[in-house]
């Protein structure tokens, strides 16, 4: 037993340093890109700048993208850092299945959540969701799915959970990612306050480490899970119209407990591993 640890410890050591190398490269280059908005009329008003948050955190976005291919050059000596498409034919279904358990959580667990009253007072209007596929695909891609999703699945999730179990692996990403977008939140960015977005992102991570495993670890899964994220809060309240809701706890806080169940159903039935195992030993 004592063996065991002792031979673990020098690769936990080494997972972490690289890891916190990304994680330099990824705050570093963002925080920096997102100081004219911080600093802007839209934030602090310490300068005089309007910079517009969209264009700002796109190329804040590169952060991850970044951190991710120098970090694996720094562990591996070249730049095939990431595996972008599923390697086979069974694993292409995650396409699908990915984005699906995010809708789940926006569209099934959050409304009978916070729905108030009998299932027969719940006036839910799936029509609504029609739209979100556009959203999906358009200039939101650029906008954090497309580029961040190297770091964070690509490179973060796979490098440490080959030295701790997946759904800590898939918490440590969720709280890390969460933290990086720290100075958002001294702008108009978020409703939600800090506490329960780490809450919700650690939650999303767990279910986006499920589907990223599931795949293969195909980064363009994790890149249609976190654009289907990002372009469902905007369909949330249509889809909720005439239903009668909870006032408290807040809206925010019913997302973060609909993520969390969904991503602790997928520790349950996978038993902790969230596929992770299972594909690193076919491999």
């Amino acid at each position: 037993m004592q063996s065991s640890i002792e031979s673990r410890t020098p690769l936990f050591r080494s997972v972490w340093r690289l890891a916190f190398l990304y994680y330099a490269i990824a705050c570093g280059w963002a925080w920096l890109a997102w100081a004219p908005v911080v600093l802007g009329s839209n934030g602090l008003k310490l300068v005089q700048i309007r910079a517009p948050l969209p264009l700002f955190t796109c190329i804040a976005t590169l952060g991850p993208f970044f951190g991710c291919f120098i970090a694996h050059r720094v562990k591996a000596g070249n730049w095939r850092a990431v595996r972008l498409l599923p390697a086979r034919p069974g694993e292409w279904v995650w396409l699908v299945l990915g984005p699906l358990l995010v809708l789940a959580s926006f569209f099934l667990l959050f409304p009978a959540f916070i729905s108030k009253g009998s299932p027969a007072h719940w006036h839910w209007h799936p029509a609504v969701l029609i739209g979100l596929w556009l959203p999906m695909f358009n200039y939101n891609l650029f906008g954090g799915p497309l580029f961040e999703e190297f770091g964070w699945r690509g490179f973060l999730q796979a490098h440490l959970q080959a030295a701790m179990p997946p759904w800590a692996a898939a918490i440590s990403v969720g709280v890390m990612w969460a933290l990086w977008h720290a100075p958002l939140f001294l702008v108009s960015w978020s409703s939600s306050s800090p506490s329960t977005y780490i809450l919700i992102v650690a939650g999303l991570s767990i279910l986006m480490a499920y589907g990223f495993n599931s795949s293969g670890r195909a980064v363009v899964v994790a890149i249609l899970m976190h654009s289907a994220f990002n372009a469902s809060s905007r369909f949330v309240d249509p889809f909720l119209d005439g239903t009668p809701a909870r006032e408290r706890p807040s809206p925010e806080m019913f997302v973060a407990f609909a993520f969390l169940t969904l991503g602790a159903l997928a520790v349950l039935f996978t038993r902790g591993r969230l596929h992770a195992q299972a594909r690193r030993a076919a491999g």
